[in-house]
């Protein structure tokens, strides 16, 4: 358990990485989610995040290892039990990594500095239910930062702006919906409401992933065969990894791509992009 009573601290964060060709290196397999996490990364390596911190939804921790390497400070939890081996194995996690339902968690009242959710919310269909858990455990003023799709999600895909009519973009947009397992798309001030009835002041809505990005992230999940057949998912197959061609194939992603995705990871969003970073500090 976190030290209640050790001095308060800043963890480090890796501003100056690129992330870009960071991500793109993990996620070789799967480009339009390297591009995703890559902006994503970007806009919480701006924030400062006191210590201790509680990654909510900590899944294979590869995600924080790039935001924050590995340091003093860090605890990790997730629902996804088949994540959490190497969450543990993954060095990130000191303090622990285990499992947690966001509905009761197994930690005392003002235990942290921080908690944070990457790209986890969404996911949860009742989050007025696990706010107020995530509220709990920090300590007051502590930070509260969410990455979430925003508001703007839906009619940013490429497959919406081009789909014939209202019906057949509801029809797509739907089954992105399904494909990702996403629950919901709160404006700021939905933000601001459910962050207060957890006793959480909404400080700062951010938006990131430009609607050029998330149009062309739409079309990459087409044409790499993410949640859909593609020749790039079949030669990029973890089944077919002892064949020993996928370490050069995996080079040839990162050299081609980076340049056709490095615009898109320096475009600035301002009051318009696809995912919302939305920040607040326990009262």
């Amino acid at each position: 358990m976190p030290d209640l009573n050790a001095p308060p601290a800043t963890l480090r964060v890796h501003r100056e990485r690129d992330f870009l060709n960071d991500f793109l290196n993990r996620y070789w397999f799967a480009p339009p989610v390297a591009l995703w996490r890559a902006i994503e990364a970007k806009a919480l390596a701006a924030l400062d995040f006191p210590a201790p911190l509680l990654d909510f939804g900590c899944g294979d921790g590869l995600f924080t290892e790039a935001v924050f390497g590995r340091q003093p400070g860090v605890f990790g939890c997730d629902i996804a039990t088949a994540e959490l081996p190497s969450a543990r194995d993954s060095g990130v996690y000191p303090l622990g990594a285990q499992f947690a339902d966001g509905h009761a968690l197994p930690y005392r009242a003002g235990s942290f500095g921080s908690v944070y959710a990457n790209s986890v919310v969404e996911h949860i269909p009742d989050p007025q239910n696990v706010l107020p858990e995530l509220a709990r455990v920090l300590r007051p003023a502590g930070l509260l930062a969410l990455t979430v799709p925003s508001d703007q999600f839906r009619g940013l895909l490429h497959g919406v702006k081009t789909a014939p009519n209202k019906q057949a973009a509801e029809a797509y947009a739907a089954g992105v919906d399904k494909l990702l397992a996403h629950f919901h798309y709160h404006t700021a001030d939905e933000w601001r409401v459910l962050f207060q009835t957890a006793g959480v002041q909404l400080t700062e809505v951010r938006y990131y992933v430009s609607p050029n990005a998330a149009a062309a992230w739409d079309r990459m999940n087409g044409e790499f065969g993410i949640g859909r057949r593609s020749w790039f998912s079949l030669v990029a197959s973890p089944r077919l990894r002892r064949l020993g061609y996928q370490r050069l194939l995996a080079r040839q992603v990162v050299r081609r791509l980076e340049p056709r995705l490095r615009p898109l990871y320096n475009e600035v969003s301002r009051n318009e992009g696809a995912g919302m970073l939305v920040i607040g500090r326990k009262l």
